[in-house]
């Protein structure tokens, strides 16, 4: 055979419609490991445990995964380039399959580099809550994807240059003339192609041959928590995150004795001596809930933070009752359901915008109200912002006031709302006009991306090293100060109640200690109530859906509540948190952390002696009190979710005012 006949058969070979349909696919699975990498690397601070050899063997796995929405988006490309029939050669046909593969493919490829911003916000791969976002009329979505744009300008360029890559590789793998000189053996060839890749394209959908198709809690038996999002990709957990959003019944243990019911005691400790009097009823509370305020950027909490970010709130905690507060969350939109009305975020997505969110809830609010108080909340953002403005009324707070009620866009910063220093006062001053006893919640906003500052704001000289987010938490810091000057002048400052927590907490990390699967929860929660509750810095372990029922009993309101929090002026119960992320729930006591897909631990943590959460202690010791603990919770809250059961009715909740009783409280692991 001559040299150019060897040559045109081997060109011949290359333009085989298999072979062009490969280079096509293995074009996209390369891309899609390149924002793997992307991931890992610009967001390394959140894998400090993760070695080269791990990266390279999770990286491996994941091509499971990438499989298989590779091969669900292209489907139609599969069966057009093995289909025995030589009208696919056409040129209108294949345009068609060009289009569909340039931009659905873009689209799963930019899903990706997306998440590897989106990521550092919430430490988790996106879900479908995103779209639900951007959906939200309420929101100033163009101006926030323009300054993301701005912001992260080189993911911008990588997936311009993707697309790009993806639009050459079409026009060089068309199906352009037919060169094959024997029809019948040509449309033999293509049926053994269509014989073969069919199963492999079903076998690539599901994941693999076991019983059940790739679900996303799968990634779980390949690695840590931690490191599952190296393990997924995006199209994956926006595909099978929406399948997970209706729940299944639970019977993760028989007769199980956990019931979130708490009846309010009065408090029996952190109260001064004078009290514990009939007359010493605080009128009134307010609970400020802060932007994104971590423990980690506090110098109460955290002294060897490099910067001096909140000097007055320092000095505000240290005239508090403080705890070690956790988030029951990592995303605004979680906060209100675990504050307002004790219910954790332990489903796929949040509770106001999944499926149960016509649920009937109990709340602190709706308690409050029934023994004669005025409820409001302030949230400086445009009106109906995350449905804070409707769920806040679902569970007992009457009166919202947001950007609409302000109404002075001078204070705008064009991005979220008002900046926290005017609306601050607005709130102080509103204050006044309401009826009391009144129970107010005021949300700020400010120190949240992209962390505008107002004009004319002045921060010290010496601060050219501080992030544009350290420097928001020293605006509202300011702006804090400035609140309580104002409400010092007030005649209801003297007799209010004031708790202190925050949302969620910070996404930035400086410190290991706090850049991991249990620092990134760390709040603050503050009681500040000079002469009624004793200043006092105590270790213990809190958590956002404590803060109704301890609100309760600090006010002596002797009432019954539906909540998986605690009142933490009592002794009844002992010290809990929960959460999930990453397909994995996390239960501690304060001493323990555990990790678990719901049936069996996958991780064990001594926090006394390991806070960064290095050392996995799984394969010594399993915990199973604390497992057995997570595990009634965990089957009470899905199962009363179900069965819209989020309320407390005296008529068919059979255990009242002792959620635990009969469990093992100890602290030691079994």
């Amino acid at each position: 055979m001559s040299y150019y006949n060897t040559k045109k058969k081997k060109r011949q070979w290359h333009r085989e419609p298999l072979m062009l349909l490969l280079y096509r696919l293995i074009a996209i699975l390369l891309l899609f490991s390149f924002s793997r990498w992307m991931l890992y690397m610009l967001n390394m601070s959140f894998f400090p445990n993760l070695h080269l050899f791990e990266s390279l063997r999770l990286y491996g796995y994941g091509l499971r995964f990438d499989l298989v929405v590779l091969a669900y988006i292209n489907i139609p490309v599969i069966l057009y380039y093995t289909l025995p029939f030589k009208w696919t050669y056409r040129r209108k046909p294949q345009l068609i399959i060009d289009i569909y593969y340039i931009v659905a493919n873009s689209l799963i490829v930019a899903l990706n580099l997306v998440d590897t911003i989106y990521f550092r916000f919430i430490g988790k791969r996106m879900t479908s809550e995103l779209f639900q976002f951007f959906g939200d009329k309420d929101e100033n979505v163009g101006g926030i994807i323009g300054q993301l744009a701005v912001d992260y300008w080189y993911m911008v360029l990588f997936g311009i240059l993707s697309i790009l890559l993806i639009i050459a590789l079409a026009s060089t793998t068309r199906l352009e003339k037919d060169e094959s000189p024997n029809p019948t053996k040509w449309r033999t060839g293509q049926i053994i192609n269509l014989l073969i890749m069919a199963p492999l394209t079903v076998l690539a959908c599901r994941g693999g041959i076991q019983s059940k198709p790739l679900k996303m809690i799968d990634a779980l038996q390949y690695t840590e928590p931690h490191h599952v999002p190296i393990v997924l990709n995006t199209p994956f957990t926006i595909a099978k995150g929406s399948q997970s959003h209706v729940l299944q019944e639970l019977n993760l243990v028989e007769d199980s004795d956990y019931e979130p019911i708490v009846g309010i005691n009065p408090p029996v400790r952190f109260m001064a001596n004078d009290s514990l009097a009939c007359d010493t009823l605080p009128d009134n509370v307010v609970l400020i809930i802060l932007e994104s305020f971590g423990q980690e950027m506090i110098g109460y909490y955290n002294p060897l933070h490099a910067n001096n970010l909140t000097p007055f709130l320092d000095s505000l905690l240290r005239e508090s009752l403080t705890f070690d507060g956790r988030a029951n969350g990592r995303r605004s939109i979680e906060s209100l359901p675990s504050i307002l009305s004790g219910l954790p975020s332990l489903m796929e997505v949040d509770f106001p915008t999944s499926s149960y969110f016509s649920n009937d809830l109990d709340g602190f609010g709706e308690n409050l109200k029934a023994h004669g108080y005025s409820t409001s909340i302030f949230h400086g953002g445009n009106n109906g912002t995350m449905n804070f403005d409707i769920f806040s009324q679902q569970v007992g707070f009457d009166d919202y006031y947001g950007r609409d009620e302000y109404n002075n866009d001078d204070d705008y910063d064009h991005k979220w709302g008002i900046f926290d220093g005017p609306f601050l006062q607005y709130f102080a001053n509103n204050l006044d006009t309401i009826r009391q006893p009144f129970a107010s919640i005021v949300y700020t906003l400010s120190s949240h991306h992209p962390f505008n500052l107002p004009e004319g704001f002045v921060i010290p000289h010496d601060t050219y090293n501080w992030s544009s987010f350290e420097k928001t938490v020293y605006y509202t810091d300011c702006a804090l100060r400035d609140f309580f000057a104002t409400a010092k002048t007030k005649e209801w400052f003297s007799h209010t109640l004031f708790v202190i927590t925050a949302d969620h907490a910070n996404t930035e990390h400086f410190d290991h200690n706090f850049n991991n699967v249990w620092g990134m929860y760390a709040i603050p929660i503050a009681f500040y109530y000079p002469g009624k509750i004793d200043a006092c810095q105590t270790d213990e372990m809190a958590q956002q859906v404590d803060l109704g029922p301890s609100i309760l009993s600090a006010l002596h309101v002797d009432d019954t509540i539906f909540t998986f929090g605690r009142n933490l002026f009592d002794t009844i119960q002992s010290p809990e948190w929960v959460s999930y992320i990453n397909q994995t729930y996390q239960y501690s006591d304060g001493h323990y952390l555990i990790q678990s897909d719901g049936a069996q631990a996958v991780g064990v943590f001594n926090l006394d002696q390991d806070k960064a959460v290095e050392r996995n202690l799984i394969n010594h010791i399993q915990c199973p009190d604390l497992h057995l603990r997570l595990q009634k919770q965990l089957q009470s809250y899905t199962n009363r979710m179900i069965n819209n059961k989020l309320i407390y009715e005296q008529a068919t909740d059979s255990i009242h005012n002792q959620p635990n009783i009969g469990e093992n409280q100890e602290k030691e692991p079994a």
